[in-house]
């Protein structure tokens, strides 16, 4: 019987690349800067956007919405708090908040009682 040693094939095929690493995901906490649009409602009650800031601290924040065509209800408050997955939704009677945070980018939509605004802001960003 006739045996060879060589060495292994594997010893001569390539590494493969190391992996890259991880994205490390950008903090929600801070300041967003942006503009919210009108999506519904008239102009003339509710005006057609509007510049806006929040400030995020542990994962929540606070917004009041000045609507002073409801008498009845001349502002609205939202307490925000963002899940692990960066989506968030608050309800103030039948006025409600949702939408989303990632890699320092916000956006969502804002009912009120007889408005409603599309938004979008960035953290640090400005207007």
């Amino acid at each position: 019987m006739l045996s060879a040693c060589s060495g292994s094939q594997d010893q001569n095929a390539s590494a493969p690349p190391p992996a890259a690493p991880p994205v490390r995901p950008v903090p929600i906490d801070g300041t967003y800067n942006g503009l919210m649009q009108l999506a519904s409602g008239t102009v003339d009650a509710c005006g057609s956007q509007d510049v806006f800031t929040l400030q995020v601290r542990n994962n929540a924040f606070t917004y009041m919405l000045n609507q002073p065509q409801v008498p009845w209800r001349p502002s609205v408050s939202f307490n925000v708090a963002i899940a692990p997955d960066g989506s968030f939704h608050a309800t103030s009677g039948a006025a409600h908040m949702d939408g989303m945070v990632a890699q320092g980018h916000m956006q969502g939509q804002l009912v009120g009682d007889s408005c409603g605004f599309q938004f979008e802001a960035d953290n640090s960003g400005s207007f």
